[in-house]
């Protein structure tokens, strides 16, 4: 028998995704439980049910990867008050509270926003944290800030409704220079900044753009969508291309819904017209946006900027870097860290896309005070980006997808990554962990 298919097939999350987003996690308190569909639902407001039954978890987005110190000594006693006493960093610069209790969840809220932070979208099929350059605002190779950028593309991402049911969860990403520190090539849109020089011989900063880039099961390499957009254009443009993924994402084969395959199944030079109509359609101008070469004028930048073993930023003041293992850490020592932050730095702690924390804004006189700080609460100010710099997502731990203990391989790989006869490769090696295909 023929089947019809004249209707548009629709995936089982699709039906609950358009039955409503709303939730009332005091009514969820009252009844002690959440159904299947609550559960699909919650992870808009970035809660994740956990491997071990009545657990859960909320993702705190970071954009930029920036905290204020008071919003870290906030996110401490979360973890202190509802976790644990733990909190986790992830490879998109944001936060995680593990084992959270069912009951909590809506004073949890609460107190998140209290703290000027939020879980929104932390979760779901929805414009994930937008991730940058941690060194972004004073990077000596950066061709503009990006900081503000991210921060820009994540407000306005979240205030769109018409984007809050996605195909799948999308993901921006920022780099300040062609080192692309903030990993452009494998996120749904990567922003590059570049540095061109005009034809009346002015410089003009803007941005390189590359479009469906992602791992997973089947891994693409994003494609330039854009060799030059004006900086001015740069956030408007993330709201055109997630439309473009709204519209012709998959909606039946989860396995298939990310933009990497629009990419795939559409070709670029297609999407490009997708792109440039929403464009037209919200008064974008985008005549000024480029497709043919356009050669970067700026300074010659290392192919890893971030190896540099003692940096300093621009505003001549050194950048102190904390291993973070496993990308959890207690709530006593985030806290410390924040009042480090405080004493030393610029009164903000950033989170890296390797789940390491970074102090900046300190004077080099007392970088060494500050590094036997660090130290005496148990935590490394050495090895990064390198073979010892090992990241791994949180596995059987408590993911219910994944199907190993990443943390058991943390731990064993410890005594390999530290011996003498690896010292040559130790620079030119990373190590990723994950606990599913």
């Amino acid at each position: 028998m023929q089947r019809k298919l004249d209707s548009v097939r629709r995936s089982d999350d699709e039906a609950v995704k358009q039955a409503g987003l709303v939730l009332d996690f005091d009514e969820i308190a009252r009844k002690g439980s959440m159904s299947r569909e609550e559960t699909a639902v919650a992870k808009w407001y970035g809660i994740y049910h956990s491997r071990q039954p009545g657990d859960h978890m909320a993702r705190v987005v970071i954009p930029g990867g920036q905290l204020t110190s008071v919003q870290a000594k906030a996110l401490a006693d979360l973890g202190e008050r509802y976790s644990p006493g733990r909190v986790s960093f992830t490879t998109r610069q944001s936060a995680q509270l593990h084992c959270l209790q069912l009951p909590e969840l809506r004073n949890l809220l609460r107190d998140v926003a209290k703290a000027n932070l939020t879980t929104f979208h932390g979760c779901g099929d929805v414009n994930r944290n937008v991730a940058a350059c941690p060194w972004a605002s004073i990077c000596p190779h950066r061709r503009l800030d990006v900081l503000p950028f991210a921060k820009q593309t994540a407000e306005l991402l979240a205030s769109c409704r018409d984007l809050d049911n996605l195909p799948r969860k999308f993901k921006v990403t920022y780099s300040g220079c062609s080192g692309n520190c903030g990993q452009p090539h494998i996120n749904c849109v990567g922003a590059i900044a570049v540095t061109r020089k005009r034809e009346d011989g002015r410089q003009e900063q803007g941005f390189r753009v590359l479009i469906g880039g992602g791992m997973g099961w089947k891994a693409f390499v994003a494609q330039e969508l854009y060799s030059f957009v004006p900086s001015e254009a740069m956030v408007r443009l993330c709201r055109a291309i997630a439309i473009l993924f709204r519209d012709h994402g998959d909606r039946f084969n989860r396995a298939t819904a990310r933009l990497k395959f629009v990419v795939h199944r559409l070709g670029i030079d297609r999407c490009r017209e997708i792109v440039e109509a929403a464009l037209d359609a919200e008064g974008v101008d985008h005549a000024r946006f480029e497709t043919g070469p356009v050669e970067d004028c700026g300074p010659a930048v290392p192919d890893r900027p971030l190896r540099e073993t003692r940096p300093v930023g621009t505003d001549g003041l050194a950048i102190e870097r904390i291993m973070i293992p496993k990308g959890e850490i207690s709530s006593a020592n985030l806290y410390r860290i924040a009042e480090l932050a405080e004493i030393y730095a610029d009164k903000h702690v950033y989170s890296t896309n390797r789940q390491n924390l970074e102090l900046h804004g300190v004077r080099p006189d007392r970088v060494g005070e500050l590094r036997a700080e660090i130290e005496k609460i148990g935590l490394r100010t050495e090895g990064f980006y390198g073979l010892q710099d090992v990241v791994t997502c949180v596995g059987t731990t408590y993911c219910p997808l994944a199907v190993s203990n990443t943390h058991d391989m943390f731990d064993r790989l410890q005594a390999v990554v530290h011996q003498e006869k690896y010292a040559p490769i130790r620079e030119k090696v990373l190590i990723n962990i994950t606990g599913c295909p």
